[in-house]
């Protein structure tokens, strides 16, 4: 809400001089961002597969929009990574191949390792930061598994409790684009493989508990290594959610494809 007033402060300040109509530039604004944020949160849940076409003109009808801030918001979430835009084809939901989710991964093994550390020498590890990590542990191992989207983001939650003890601004923003790019696809895996498989999920809430145990007593190096074998273990399951999502999105096409044959 404070970006949204800071935002609309600075257009009534700036527009006046400019000679531009104040109110319409408001609403277009508004209307980006909440087309920004419904689709985001579509591709971040799940909801819409990585490989499917957006088009314009059915995002703006089911927004009650024009296409021109759905337009914006594309482009904009193609700035994030989220989309991707073709010539001829327009925009889709961006994939991730194996070979960008290890890369990624990589780049998380190095920021994450110095925010625990970074949050290690300002004397943030011990027992009030891992009680922290308890709590938002205890409210996700009480979630409904099926609610993959949920489950996710209190997922998330439960680490960035730990990294955020950093207090590095610039090194959260760069994890938090990071944890971005590969969110629809954690999300796949939460509905495909942690929510189907008991004794997986009974592993992960084994390994949370660890981690917790081993920021309770202060040791960052060990806080470290848990981390990498946490980060090695998740992506092994994003990649087999990732196959088996393929798996059912090619078995889609083809009912669909047949479908439009029978007609």
């Amino acid at each position: 809400m404070q970006k949204k007033l800071a935002f609309a402060q600075c257009i009534y300040l700036v527009y006046p001089i400019i000679g531009c109509d104040r109110e319409a530039i408001l609403a277009k604004a508004s209307a980006t961002q909440i087309a920004v944020e419904q689709l985001r949160a579509s591709i971040l849940s799940g909801e819409v597969l990585p490989g499917t076409r957006l088009i314009q003109e059915q995002i703006a009808e089911a927004y009650g929009f024009s296409r021109i801030p759905v337009r914006e918001a594309l482009r904009l979430l193609e700035a994030d990574g989220l989309v991707t835009y073709e010539r001829n084809n327009g925009y889709t939901v961006a994939r991730i191949d194996a070979t960008q989710l290890r890369s990624i991964q990589r780049l998380r093994q190095l920021l994450e390792a110095e925010a625990v550390r970074q949050a290690s020498a300002a004397g943030e590890l011990g027992p009030d930061l891992a009680a922290s990590m308890r709590q938002v542990h205890a409210e996700l191992k009480a979630m409904n598994p099926e609610n993959a989207g949920e489950v996710a983001s209190r997922t998330r939650a439960f680490h960035f409790t730990l990294f955020e003890a950093c207090r590095e601004p610039v090194l959260l923003r760069i994890l938090r684009n990071l944890w971005d790019s590969t969110d629809s696809w954690r999300t796949i895996y939460y509905r495909l493989v942690f929510a189907s498989e008991a004794d997986h999920r009974k592993q992960v809430f084994e390994e949370h508990e660890h981690l917790m145990r081993i920021v309770e007593s202060g040791d960052a190096e060990a806080t470290v290594a848990i981390l990498d074998h946490l980060r090695d273990r998740g992506i092994a399951a994003v990649e087999r959610a990732v196959v088996q999502s393929r798996s059912q999105e090619s078995r889609l096409q083809a009912h669909l494809m047949l479908r439009t044959l029978q007609t």
